[in-house]
């Protein structure tokens, strides 16, 4: 099957209208991708791509919408091996490996144990034990996973039932998994991989319960890869997406391991069963794996939504519906992305993805130096880091998750095909607003500890300076709601939006003011349980809030007379704008300096004005968050526009469609299926002769 020649070319061309979309660019493209992609990743993917394009052989995935489940895996084990050859002959890292992850959105079954294994050994293993198990796990001598989660247990950590015992007699842990419930389950490397399994168990010493640590548990052979003796391991089997990763289950029959397999930095367990910890340890630092995989995750969302925003805003820029029902007269039909509806849905996803790069920066900042002093032995930041790791999980992972899915309704109808690039990606990354902690259970996490400061306050008690406390003592005196309302709610909002300092007052005040009147209801008996919907809004306002600061922070490292400066300062508004528009509620309920409605229609008519405004450059910062053809793998946000043409090519190659296999298929379908229908009447007319 061939396409057909002497096709008459497109009036409109989609190449120049994505060129002519580019000729509006004011500021210059490499300068904004050198501003809000970090130095090291701009390197990293630039090293690793043009590693990843010299050997297409290995690291094609255009094929990969066309493959089974079987075949996913198979082609990421390929890549996989062939990655791990490249670290040893030290031609890549082990990080930059997970960046050619990232590139090529196929995580195969080596990720868990570089993502989590490897961390886990480095941050809670002593000396001893790394040279025991650290050594041969970053030589891959060793393949292993996480196993926290059970069937029956998810987000409830401490709840998990699989217990690790320990037998004074032969100076060993037994590891077993009691019930059904106890199976561990979607334990990413695990179904069919991993050699061992880093176990979270509920440590068991002389009768007592320490909670849930880690315990390096060996489960499959390295001579031939059988499950041990006690070990029941398989894979899950298909999912909604990450169907390259073999998610599994597991069940220890009383499996015996040496008492050093337990993880012993923060807790220590001697031979004969004495049970000690380090002085001045949080218990929760053994959580310090999850944090790292939150950090991560913050990190990702900025590269995940960036694929979707360049793929739906280049796609909506040059695809044409209707003549004269836009605003702006053009000839011929009107670019998709001029339609208000379009650019309400995609526009204010690109200030949020700007604003995700600049956090994920400087989230990366603010875990390195709590963890630089974690390791000096002082534990004080720990919990404010896992709240805010918390909040920013959530916030990254839903506004990039339903914002891939808003990017696929935008894309009309072709959305819906998985050349797009958008719905395979879609499945991919929709489990980060579950793994990692549930984002409906960690936003409690984060209300609980915002929460915590504010009866703090209320007590007179010192508490920490830090991002958080330092929004609240300038709004709630004494951990209280201020008796006046202050002159930032009463502003008129253009006068807002054109004040930044007004802006990260009003959202620390709107965060600080649910806060306190949560604080106050729960003082007043309201239960936990009745206040978990408010815990909701009160950990998405708080991470609002150090989201839009973290974004004017980065701002301030512009030279005054940036020209990027004018673009990135009406992002930054945008965003403010949308999140009050989105969440007006907040503002009209407020006991304190409540908005009128007024202002809120001030609020919504200022929002259209800017996203109208942002519009005309949003080709142009959609190119510069730097997202290649490769990574995009679409024929619709491909760089060169000619969208049509590379669409129906991609459409040609499908195995049903080929003439080396599609003939032969339509044949043997014809005739078993197709004309046994379609001669059936005539077969019957026949007999009757």
């Amino acid at each position: 099957m061939q396409i057909p020649k002497g096709l008459q070319a497109m009036t409109s061309s989609t190449a120049d209208t994505l060129q002519a979309e580019r000729s509006k660019a004011a500021f210059s493209v490499a300068e904004m991708n050198a501003f809000i992609v970090d130095e090291q990743m701009r390197m990293q993917l630039t090293k690793v791509e043009r590693l990843l394009l010299s050997e297409p052989e290995t690291f094609d995935v255009r094929q990969v919408y066309f493959m089974s489940r079987t075949e996913k895996m198979d082609h990421a084990l390929k890549i996989g091996r062939r990655l791990i050859e490249l670290m040893k002959e030290g031609k890549l890292t082990g990080e930059e490996i997970s960046i050619a992850d990232m590139i090529l959105d196929i995580n195969g079954p080596f990720g868990l144990h570089r993502a989590m294994f490897i961390p886990t050994l480095q941050n809670q293993a002593t000396e001893e034990q790394k040279a025991m198990f650290l050594s041969k796990a970053e030589n891959y001598e060793i393949l292993g996973c996480y196993a926290q989660t059970e069937i029956g247990h998810g987000s409830n950590v401490q709840g998990l039932e699989t217990t690790c015992t320990y037998l004074p007699e032969t100076d060993e842990f037994e590891v077993h998994s009691p019930s059904i419930s106890a199976c561990k389950w979607w334990i990413g490397s695990l179904g069919v991989t991993a050699t061992h399994a880093m176990v979270m168990a509920q440590l068991v010493v002389n009768g007592k319960n320490y909670g849930p640590n880690p315990v390096v548990v060996p489960i499959r052979s390295v001579e031939d890869h059988q499950p041990l003796p006690g070990v029941t391991v398989g894979d899950l089997g298909p999912k909604f997406g990450f169907n390259a990763m073999d998610n599994g289950f597991l069940l220890l029959d009383h499996v015996r391991v040496p008492r050093l397999n337990l993880l012993q930095r923060y807790i220590t367990v001697a031979q004969g069963g004495r049970v000690s910890r380090p002085k001045n340890v949080d218990p929760k630092v053994a959580y310090g794996t999850m944090v790292y995989v939150r950090t991560q995750i913050v990190r990702n969302m900025s590269q995940v939504l960036a694929k979707a925003t360049t793929t739906a805003i280049r796609y909506a820029a040059v695809r044409r519906q209707f003549s004269g029902k836009a605003d702006k007269r053009v000839d011929g039909e009107s670019p998709v992305l001029d339609y208000g509806m379009v650019q309400h849905r995609l526009i204010p996803l690109l200030a949020q993805n700007y604003a995700m790069f600049a956090t994920s920066q400087a989230f990366a900042a603010h875990y390195a130096e709590s963890m630089a002093e974690l390791n000096r032995g002082n534990f004080g930041p720990l919990k404010e880091l896992h709240a805010t790791a918390c909040g920013l999980k959530r916030w990254t992972s839903d506004v990039a998750i339903h914002g891939i899915d808003t990017c696929r309704h935008a894309c009309g109808g072709h959305g819906f095909s998985q050349f797009s690039g958008l719905n395979e990606f879609f499945g991919n990354q929709y489990p980060n607003i579950i793994w990692e902690g549930d984002n409906y259970v960690l936003s409690q996490q984060t209300a609980r500890f915002v929460l915590t400061q504010v009866n703090a306050l209320r007590a007179g008690k010192q508490v920490a300076d830090n991002q958080t406390t330092q929004y609240l003592r300038a709004h709630l005196p004494g951990g209280h709601l201020p008796k006046t309302a202050p002159a930032f709610t009463q502003m008129p909002v253009a006068d807002l939006a054109s004040n930044s300092e007004a802006q990260l007052q009003l959202l620390g005040f709107r965060a600080a003011s649910m806060a306190a009147e949560l604080a106050d209801s729960m003082a007043a008996g309201q239960s936990h349980n009745r206040s978990l919907v408010a815990m909701q809004r009160l950990c998405d306002a708080h991470s609002d809030y150090i989201v839009a600061s973290y974004f004017r922070r980065h701002l301030r490292t512009l030279a005054p007379a940036s020209p990027l400066a004018p673009t990135l300062n009406k992002l930054a508004t945008l965003l403010f704008l949308y999140v009050l528009e989105q969440h007006s509620a907040d503002l009209l309920r407020l006991t304190v300096g409540a908005f009128s409605p007024a202002q809120i229609s001030e609020v919504e008519l200022l929002l259209a004005q800017v996203i109208e405004e942002v519009r005309e450059q949003a080709v142009p910062l959609v190119d510069a968050l730097g997202i290649t053809d490769l990574r995009l793998n679409s024929a619709l946000g491909r760089s060169d526009g000619k969208v049509y043409e590379n669409y129906l090519e991609w459409a040609m190659e499908d195995p049903l469609n080929r003439e080396d296999t599609g003939n032969a298929i339509r044949k043997q379908w014809f005739e078993k299926y197709y004309k046994p229908v379609l001669h059936a009447a005539k077969n019957k007319r026949d007999a009757r002769l």
